[in-house]
């Protein structure tokens, strides 16, 4: 927007607004990049660099009018955050994507390496006969727009990727929590119907055919937990000599 404005508002705020913006995308970009991959967000310095770039440029523009040393410190920076985003890239990249991840980082360092030697040339040849020299200056131009149209579709990729892996993910373990109640529904609706019980001992009869005991049985398809006393009636008959009821 301020160049678009250069013109309209003072050249120096147009500087001053062109170097922090571009670095503090820079900066953001890496910072989300960072969130997505480890889900840590960037050291807070980091966010000091626009405000840097940014002084840097008021200074060369109002104290040393050097638009080379402008382009210079922006295009480091540039290179430097393009560096750091595409290492996070490439070492904290999935198994099952690494191609993908891999090559956004080759791109992106790419293209803060166009800008690293764009601004060199800047500074070895005369700045007047580098934008003035054609079709270099287009395919440096245009390399540059369709590096940030790349950028964002890599990030839709690999942000989809990650939207897919996670609804697997979701509906594996919605797979595995619906199996789970199926099968306590299960073990609930056994207890509600009809048990085969012995008539002497009191043991159940499972669906395997083995004879359990009615506590061993209950517990284990159950929350139930057993406590065990006697009766006033089995007290009476096995304890005939001792009053346990009296009170």
């Amino acid at each position: 927007m301020a160049i678009f404005l250069r013109g309209t508002i003072p050249l120096g705020l147009s500087i001053f607004a062109v170097n922090g913006f571009f670095s503090l995308v820079a900066v953001i970009r890496l910072d989300a990049i960072k969130r997505f991959l480890v889900e840590k967000s960037l050291n807070r310095l980091f966010y000091t660099l626009p405000i840097l770039v940014a002084l840097a440029a008021m200074f060369f523009y109002f104290a040393d009018d050097r638009i080379e040393i402008r382009t210079f410190i922006l295009s480091n920076v540039l290179f430097l955050l393009s560096v750091l985003i595409s290492w996070n890239l490439v070492r904290y990249s999935p198994p099952e994507n690494k191609l993908l991840y891999y090559s956004a980082g080759i791109f992106i360092a790419a293209r803060g390496l166009t800008l690293l030697t764009w601004a060199i040339l800047w500074q070895i040849n005369d700045q007047e006969h580098i934008l003035d020299a054609g079709i270099w200056s287009s395919i440096h131009f245009e390399f540059g727009l369709i590096s940030e149209v790349g950028q964002n579709l890599i990030f839709l990729m690999m942000n989809s990727k990650r939207a897919e892996k996670d609804f697997i993910e979701s509906r594996s373990k919605l797979n595995s929590t619906v199996f789970d109640l199926r099968a306590a529904l299960s073990e609930v609706k056994k207890l509600q119907g009809i048990l085969p019980i012995c008539s002497y001992c009191k043991k159940i009869r499972d669906d395997h055919g083995a004879w359990q005991g009615i506590e061993e049985y209950v517990r284990k398809r159950s929350d139930v937990e057993f406590s065990h006393g006697i009766c006033p009636g089995c007290a009476e008959k096995y304890f005939p000599d001792m009053d346990l009821y009296s009170d």
